[in-house]
């Protein structure tokens, strides 16, 4: 997940490179970092605890029109976390932790594009996936089905601001919060809630080109 997450990265750069000086400020590449916060699932008998995960976040946009009051994008939010522990004290059957990747295409209304300060919200649906550890929380094997796809409901709101920095284009600041509503990973025990709310609190710089 980490080297998927490396060549998207290195794609958004050398696209942003390429074209900063053939198009002004009608797409963005967003590189953030942040932390997860997981919704816990109740069971039946026993406990389970969801601990807070390490984010990265890259975002392409893509400006589709507006105006000085508000500016439209299509957006494709690129959120990885390559752990997410779990812990239990009664139910040894769960996995250790798991890792999530969340892909979802989006749009998003930014007010006062021109503005130092952009406030913004975000709404879209993709594609989700949990990849369960390969040991279980008593240390014996994870025999259970590993390998979760899942639908995403993304939504979510953050600010951008504007700063006199350029590396070949214009440069923002950004910090938002993004809720990925999604299936459950598979924890090998039944609760109470197949869904789950992924919310990843994440900031950042944006280069604007």
């Amino acid at each position: 997940m980490r080297t998927l997450l490396g060549i998207f990265v290195l794609a958004m750069l050398a696209v942003a490179t390429s074209t900063a000086q053939t198009e002004e400020k009608n797409n963005e590449v967003g590189l953030l970092l942040g932390g997860i916060v997981t919704s816990e699932p109740s069971v039946a008998s026993g406990d389970l605890q969801v601990d807070t995960g390490l984010s990265f976040q890259a975002t392409y946009a893509r400006r589709l029109g507006g105006n000085a009051s508000a500016a439209w994008y299509l957006e494709f939010p690129f959120v990885a976390t390559p752990s997410t522990e779990i812990n239990s004290t009664t139910l040894g059957q769960v996995p250790t932790n798991y890792a999530s990747l969340f892909i979802t295409p989006a749009i998003r209304v930014k007010f006062a594009p021109e503005r130092t300060i952009s406030p913004w919200a975000s709404l879209g649906y993709g594609y989700g996936r949990f990849d369960e550890s390969t040991t279980r929380e008593d240390g014996t094997p994870n025999v259970s089905k590993r390998g979760t796809n899942t639908g995403v409901f993304q939504f979510g709101g953050g600010v951008d601001i504007r700063t006199p920095l350029k590396i070949g284009a214009p440069i923002s600041l950004r910090g938002e919060v993004r809720d990925f509503y999604s299936d459950t990973p598979n924890y090998a025990v039944t609760t109470s809630s197949d869904r789950q709310h992924n919310v990843v609190f994440s900031g950042g710089f944006v280069i604007h080109f």
